[in-house]
This record gives C-alpha cells, structure tokens and sequence, in this order.
C-alpha cells in the first residue's frame, strides 16, 4: 500500500474556535437548511425528521440528523488502484495528493499556444501522474471538449482510468442516467460489481453550488453512485466574498455545512457510504473579480478545515499545488509551493489540485512533476529527523578524528540513502560554468526532458481487450439515447 506524509504540526485555531465553528454549522443547517432541486429526496428527508418546504425546495436538518450522519460516515476511507500495490487509506492526519480536473485550456509544451482541451491530453496526464513517485491518484487534470457534452464524464473516465494503475477521482458532470453508465465502465474495469465493492478503484466528486443548492444532477449522480456502497467526495466550492461569505470563520462554516449537507442524503441513502468531506477554499480579487486559489487566505481557510475536520474526527478534502499564475514562472512555483506545504503539514487527507494554473482555467503537466519534487521534499521534512545510537554517530566522530573525513565510513555509505533524498529534476551542478557545460538548462526545461522520456517509455497495465470493447460500446450507445 501506498503510505501517506502523517501531517497536523501546523495549527492556528484553539478548542474554543472549532467549538464554536461546529455550533455554526450546525445552527446553519437547522434554521437556514440547504435548498434541494430533487422531490424524491425532499420527501424522504421529511419522512426522517428534516424540516422540508416543498415549495421554496428547502431542507433544514436538526442536530440529531447531523450529528447520526456523522456517526454513519467511516472514519477511515480505503481508496484502491488498479494494481493493489497502490491502495491507500485515508485516516486521521495523512496527507496524499493529486491532479484534479476541470481545466479546459492546455499550454502546447512544443509551440506554446494556448489550445482547449482534449480527452487524449487527459490520458497523457494520467500516464504522468503514473509515473510520478509522489502522486497517490490522478484526475486527469483537463475537461474532455472534444467529447460530446451529454457524455463527456464517461469520456474522461475511460481516459483516466484506462492509462494510470493508481486509484481514479472522476466529476459528476450528469444525473443518474450517466452516472449508473460510469459505475457499469468501473465495474468493468474493476472485474465486476461485488470486486468494485471490495475494493474501490474509482471515486467520484460530486461538486454542489454554492450557496447552499444542491441541483437536481448533483442530487440524482449523489444516490446513484452512494447506493453502489462507492466512496463520494462532496465538496462545494464557495468563494469568500461572493457565494461565500467574505469573512474566513462565515466561509468555513459555509463550506462544511453545505458539504455535510450532502454527507446526511449520502448516509440515510447507505449507511456507511464512505464520504469525504471538505469545500476547496476560494477567495474573490474585490479589485478585479478573480477566483483566486494562490492566496494566503485561501491556505489559511485550508488549515483550518483540516483543524475542523481533525475535530470531528473525518476525512477531509485539500487543495495545494495550483496558482493563479498564467504561465510557469516564480509566482506559479512560490503559489505551488507554499499551497502544498500548509496543505501537508495542516494534515489534509486527498489533496487535489496539483498542476492547476490560470485560477482554475488551464493545467500544466509540468506543473505535476515540478510538484512531484516538492511533494518528495515535503515528505522529507515533515519525516523528521531519527535520534538513536546509530544515528547519534559518536563513534563514528572519533573514527574520522580531528580533521578527518567521513567519507569512507562505512557509516556514510549504509545511511547515505535512507538520511539524504535524491532529486531528479532540481539542478545540485557543481558551478555556473558546469552547469553551462551540461546544457544549462532551466528547471522546465528538465521538466519537459523528463515529460517525453515518460510519455516515450513509462507503460501502464493495458485495460484488457474484451473489456476495452464493451466501454467503447457503453460510450457509443449512450450518445444514441
């Protein structure tokens, strides 16, 4: 199994603050409610104790519908890949990361032009994302426009799945019509419905709008896919200042609520839907109207829903890895960067959004593999330093004596490897004038090298024949109705 980066050394509320966050929340959901655009769930919400107006389509829950959902939810979410080698369990404060998807314009890595976004660039993504040491799972990062629109999801799915051995997160983008085709292409995939069940190698996020509407696809792709017993992450995406409030404790309680909202449908559909909760933290440029994901607003609604989350002992979504930069420069490695380490070290369960640029607009597959390294660097930091005997090395001081080396120590040789991580695309030359002499390249520069060999070399464990015929036709006659 994969094994997560144990994160929760960065904090910055006290018991009293979440205290206090959890009575907001709960005191939203019980006098203020969610609206629902889906009358069979209205109706079963008030056959279970909500207070439902089927007029205005609202739903407020009492504390006791929230607080047994809470207990329904598992508190570990087992998430599977393809090859069981990379299953990963998401407790307590471990952190995993991975793409996202959504963006629709690409940057040609040859030209430089700006394009909109293909499935074939999301299977490409997803063999990277492959390939990477340090990503858990793979999104596949872009929007499939050239699909069909009333199919698109099952475009993406087919593309994501079918080139990573890693687990796979994929959009509700329909309602329950797609969403039951999408489950049939993952049993597939998986061997059949009974081994989907036992080990899920698809999960899917069903994004609500924000604030506080849960419309009638989001609601029917919700119960089609919980009800298959398949791990649902809903998390809405309010943005402070405009379908959020503009403080960060009014954004917080916003964002949970409406995300345990979608946890109480999930739980009273299957008891024991594994969920993970959370919202993907956003602010809004009050100068320009900007969505805005590289701001120290948004790490800091970051770390506290990870506190929150902590709190109420749940999973919880993460952010990190993105930038509201148009192009790879500082700001987009410095946004990057700084994302991904309050991310980690907040103890965020699946962190997503790696390679995100342009505020959500575009993607970049060489922002993946540059956080590919800073995910390896983090994980060496927050590892720690280990003090024992051996460690200590004593004797090893007075085996290289006063002006000796170390160098030849056995010592060095057997703790070399497990003490010091190796990069693979940072530049550690010599000199400017070795480094000249090698090519003198910039780090994307490296990065694009490193992108081809991948693409030219690294393999992935093909989807075989049979099934691959069967998910073409699922595609094919799904266009047709």
């Amino acid at each position: 199994m994969r094994v997560g980066v144990e994160g929760g050394q960065l904090k910055i509320l006290s018991t009293e603050d979440l205290d206090n966050l959890c009575l907001g929340v709960l005191n939203v959901l019980e006098t203020h409610g969610v609206k629902i655009e889906h009358e069979g769930t209205l109706r079963f919400l008030n056959d279970i104790g909500a207070t439902v107006d089927f007029r205005t389509q609202t739903a407020c829950f009492p504390e006791h519908i929230v607080e047994e959902s809470l207990r329904k939810a598992p508190k570990r979410v087992r998430l599977c890949g393809r090859d069981k080698g990379q299953d990963f369990l998401i407790e307590g404060k471990k952190a995993y990361f991975g793409s996202v998807g959504g963006a629709t314009v690409l940057v040609d890595r040859e030209t430089g032009e700006r394009r909109s976004s293909r499935a074939s660039d999301m299977a490409e993504t997803a063999r990277i994302c492959d390939a990477m040491e340090n990503i858990d799972y793979s999104m596949g990062l872009y929007s499939p426009l050239d699909a069909p629109r009333e199919v698109q999801g099952l475009y993406e799915q087919d593309a994501v799945m079918s080139n990573t051995v890693k687990h796979s997160i994929i959009f509700a983008y329909h309602g329950s019509g797609v969403t039951r085709k999408q489950i049939e292409i993952a049993q597939l995939i998986a061997g059949g419905e009974d081994e989907l069940r036992k080990r899920p190698i698809v999960s899917m996020y069903d994004e609500s709008t924000s604030p506080f509407t849960f419309g009638e696809n989001y609601v029917d792709a919700l119960i089609e896919w919980v009800k298959e017993g398949l791990p649902l992450i809903a998390a809405p995406a309010p943005i402070c200042g405009a379908t959020g409030p503009i403080t960060l404790a009014g954004e917080i309680v916003a964002g949970m609520a409406e995300s345990i909202a979608g946890n109480v449908i999930a739980q009273f559909t299957r008891p024991g839907t594994p969920f993970v909760f959370g919202f993907v933290p956003l602010t809004m440029n009050m100068r320009t109207t900007l969505c805005q994901y590289g701001t120290p607003e948004t790490m800091t609604l970051g770390i506290a829903q990870a506190q929150l989350a902590h709190h109420l002992e749940i999973p919880i979504w993460g952010t990190g890895g993105c930038t509201d930069s148009k192009t790879l420069d500082a700001q987009a490695f410095v946004e990057a960067s700084m994302n991904l380490s309050t991310a980690a070290m907040s103890g965020q369960n699946l962190i997503h959004d790696v390679g995100l640029t342009e505020s959500g607009k575009s993607g970049s597959q060489e922002l993946i593999v540059v956080c590919d390294e800073i995910i390896g660097m983090l994980k060496r930091i927050m590892r720690g330093i280990h003090v024992d005997d051996e460690t200590l090395a004593v004797e090893e001081m007075k085996n290289a004596k006063h002006g000796g080396s170390f160098l030849g120590l056995k010592h060095s040789l057997k703790f070399f490897e497990s003490e010091h991580r190796i990069d693979s695309i940072m530049d550690r030359t010599f000199s400017y004038d070795s480094w000249k002499k090698a090519g003198g390249k910039t780090l994307v520069e490296n990065v694009r090298d490193e992108i081809k060999k991948i693409l030219k070399n690294h393999q992935v464990e093909p989807i075989p024949s049979d099934v691959r015929a069967r998910i073409e036709s699922i595609k094919t006659d799904s266009m047709k109705h």
